[in-house]
């Protein structure tokens, strides 16, 4: 029998995972829910106005209904609102999502139960990361409160992982900048000792050089650095 400290490590596994994006983390969610509950599992992104990013388990024709369940259907309508959506009984939902109830009914699967994957600031009812389906036989239900548990898992993971790639977009950002700065200073004291200027007018002629030819000033330091271009064309001597 399952119990919360196996649903404990589940969650540390995709909260402390190293998921290099969103979708690794959708990986260890299903897999997390497809093996506590023995059911069927799958978990989209929402972004965009769109659900994507789809990952299934189970047999073929169980990740089928799944990704049906994306489209039109409990998984698609939890990605896009942000809430719960639970059905017992698929046969009597054909009106409101016939496509993916065929494709249920087919496939013997008579239950669905969606679960938001929400951001970590979002409010109530609001539409978040995604969402996780698992699907069922009438008979069968899942432990819905460590489902739950595990999709708010999913998205602190998926916080984190976005805060990691903001933080390596920012860190390179700084090192890109930090470079321009150094290649502008390489540029400025070499064009002073040339002239016999000072650096604050070497970096004026650097500038109004950079702006008549409409190029970019780091790109203009670096070929004064690299002596690409004669220190007398920047100076205008």
């Amino acid at each position: 029998m399952r119990t919360s400290a196996d649903v404990g490590e589940l969650v540390l596994e995709i909260v402390a995972g190293e998921a290099a994006d969103p979708s690794g983390v959708l990986e260890a969610l299903v897999r997390a829910a497809g093996g506590f509950t023995g059911l069927t599992a799958g978990a989209a992104l929402h972004s965009e106005g769109a659900v994507r990013g789809v990952v299934t388990s189970g047999p073929r024709g169980s990740r089928e209904v799944l990704s049906a369940g994306f489209g039109q259907g409990p998984g698609g309508e939890c990605a896009r609102s942000g809430r719960p959506v639970v059905s017992v009984d698929l046969a009597g939902e054909r009106a409101r999502w016939l496509a993916f109830v065929a494709k249920a009914t087919t496939a013997d699967l008579g239950s669905a139960w969606a679960f938001p994957v929400g951001h970590g600031t979002a409010g109530a009812g609001t539409a978040g990361h995604g969402a996780l389906l698992i699907l069922g036989r009438r008979s069968s239900a899942p432990d819905l409160d460590a489902a739950r548990v595990l999709a708010e898992a999913a998205a602190v993971g998926i916080d984190r992982v976005l805060e990691r790639a903001r933080a390596a977009r920012e860190n390179a950002q700084l090192r890109e900048a930090l470079q321009s700065r150094i290649v502008v200073e390489q540029a400025k004291g070499a064009l002073s000792v040339h002239a016999g200027i000072d650096v604050t007018t070497a970096f004026e002629h650097l500038r109004t050089h950079a702006r008549r030819r409409g190029r970019p000033l780091t790109e203009v330091a670096s070929a004064v650095v690299e002596r690409r271009v004669d220190p007398s064309h920047v100076l205008g001597t």
